[in-house]
């Protein structure tokens, strides 16, 4: 089983570093993580490039078009069936997709 993680973010990049961080050091590896940069304004591009990972994807808009639109194109940009959310200021557990 594959998940597709997406995380919608906006002008959250002291924050972002700590979520996609908990998703890529999950204990469960087969995933791919889809950040959709909805429009931000501040350095959330330097965050995003400093990460060197095969399974990270990022979609950038050109505009803020909220949050519901960034999932959306997060969801119809999924490789995989199995789907999981992430706000960018939160993170998750080690082990969350595993259980």
């Amino acid at each position: 089983m594959n998940f597709s993680v997406i995380i919608p973010t906006y002008n959250r990049s002291h924050l972002l570093n700590r979520a996609i961080t908990s998703v890529l050091q999950q204990s469960y590896h087969s995933l791919e993580l889809l950040i959709i940069d909805d429009g931000s304004t501040d350095s959330t591009d330097k965050i995003l490039a400093k990460i060197q990972d095969p399974r990270l994807k990022i979609i950038k808009l050109e505009k803020n078009s909220g949050v519901s639109t960034a999932r959306n194109i997060g969801i119809r940009n999924a490789r995989y069936s199995w789907l999981a959310f992430l706000d960018s200021d939160d993170e998750w557990w080690p082990t969350k997709l595993e259980e």
